[in-house]
């Protein structure tokens, strides 16, 4: 995560006849470069990271495991959008746990054997198979992992059967001794654990409840301890078996659910697993300059970067700078190899502002969203979070109402007063281009510095203090 304080401000500039971008950076600690239309954003140079895509000599295998012969293609063109190499290997098995054991640990081999010196390979298992190679990494014969190379292990709902999501309730289960994550990735120069990610629906419950293997008394010869991995279980209440694939086809759960409808709590689950999967990943094989993948950051930067620069070309109509941000979302990318999300949405949440599409997108960014409104418009950002998915800002906007602001106070006249407020971004990408972003802040504040609310409505605690 990153935490960034006081940021320089960066202008593009693009010369006429000419795709060449000169980028000018503030000298000073804490300066803010005018912007030609007024608009002022204050940001720092510890992002101005490379963002160009490199050959990278390594693959960065992925093998997904399942038990039905297709799997959903729209989950494969994800990871591989994300710079994974995958192979789905499908097994069924004939039902007897440990031969399927045995049989999955050599299918999975094989695959270890094509790869060449050097090179690591990753696994994301579901249903049964994921049941099947969680047991294997907790055989109390030895200390090691089964597979040398692999270098993370995705569980999601490993049990014993695809219909079989009852759980057995077991008293005074301790966690197992491989539940510590603290050493997964900084265990020391010269031990390294395997990360496993166990996501699981339904309420939390006790692994042991789960997988009776996974915990055992010394006096049983438990050495799950001494294994060189460490397990982190997610539950994900409301949501159903299944949740982590897109589309949920009729051999899982037969003809009469067909027409089954993933609920919105998989929905959410799904996001939120897909998230610790990805970061776990990237982790895992080594996120660096040579990844496939452009840093979210450097493109969340770019595209603040083009909605505040040359905002003065718009008095003369030029549309182009309209198309700059939208160029960064996934929606202008729909249809072409590399981007399994062709859906982009713009949504702020206090006024319902936005937009869906891309021709809405474009007229959103033509005519509501910031720079439209005052020429003193400034824009400080505050703190940023960034996950493997997804970045969090927190900026302070501040103007004097001397024009209408479309976003913030749509079809309110201007006011001329001054306006100050705390908005919180939350954007989502997937193949390096922004998907989804949601603002909120407190209109109530804003509605109060404006004069159209009494402040004497809102709580005592929260009322403006007169300057």
């Amino acid at each position: 995560m990153v935490n960034v304080f006081h940021r320089f401000t960066r202008r593009r500039a693009q010369s006429s006849g000419s795709n060449q971008v000169d980028r000018a950076e503030t000298a000073g600690p804490n300066s803010a470069v005018s912007h030609p239309h007024g608009l002022q954003r204050t940001v720092s140079t510890s992002s101005g990271r490379c963002g160009r895509r490199y050959e990278d000599p390594w693959h960065r295998y992925l093998i997904i495991v399942s038990d039905t012969v297709q799997f959903d293609p729209h989950v494969i063109q994800r990871f591989q959008a994300e710079g994974f190499d995958v192979t789905y290997v499908p097994f069924t098995g004939c039902g007897d746990l440990d031969k399927d054991r045995k049989a999955l640990e050599n299918v999975i081999r094989l695959e270890e054997d094509e790869l060449e010196t050097g090179e690591r390979f990753a696994i994301a298992a579901y249903h049964r198979p994921a049941y099947l190679l969680l047991s294997a990494h907790h055989q109390t014969i030895s200390n090691t992992n089964p597979f040398p190379r692999l270098c993370a292990l995705i569980a999601y709902y490993p049990l014993p059967s695809s219909d079989q999501y009852t759980y057995k309730r077991k008293e005074n289960c301790e966690p197992p001794g491989c539940s510590d994550t603290s050493t997964i990735f900084e265990a020391g120069p010269k031990t390294t654990f395997l990360p496993i990610q166990v996501h699981m629906p339904g309420p939390k419950v006790q692994p042991c409840a789960l997988w009776p293997w996974i915990h055992l008394s010394a006096s049983e010869g438990d050495v799950t301890y001494k294994k060189w991995h460490r397990c982190h279980v997610y539950s994900y209440p409301g949501c159903t078996a299944g949740f982590a694939e897109k589309e949920i086809g009729d051999e899982r759960f037969g003809e009469e659910d067909e027409d089954m409808d993933i609920t919105y709590e998989d929905e959410v689950g799904s996001q939120l697993a897909w998230s610790r999967v990805l970061g776990c990943l990237k982790r895992s094989f080594g996120v660096g300059g040579h990844w496939a993948v452009v840093d979210i950051e450097t493109v969340w930067e770019e595209y603040w970067d083009r909605i505040c620069a040359e905002a003065d070309e718009r008095r003369f109509g030029d549309q182009r700078v309209v198309e700059k941000p939208v160029e960064l979302l996934a929606a202008s990318h729909a249809g072409e190899v590399g981007c399994p999300v062709g859906e982009s949405a713009v949504t702020c949440l206090p006024t319902f502002a936005g937009a869906s599409d891309i021709s809405s997108l474009k007229s959103f960014f033509a005519q509501t969203f910031i720079p439209n409104g005052p020429e003193d418009q400034k824009i400080r950002l505050l703190t940023r979070t960034v996950g493997s998915d997804r970045i969090v800002d927190e900026i302070q906007f501040s103007c004097r109402h001397t024009a209408e602001i479309p976003w913030l106070l749509p079809g309110i006249a201007p006011t001329g007063r001054d306006i100050q407020v705390i908005v919180i971004v939350v954007a989502s990408f997937c193949a390096g281009q922004i998907t989804r972003q949601s603002l909120y802040w407190d209109q109530a504040s804003v509605l109060v510095q404006a004069g159209m609310l009494d402040p004497g409505l809102l709580p005592r605690a929260v009322q403006p203090v007169p300057v």
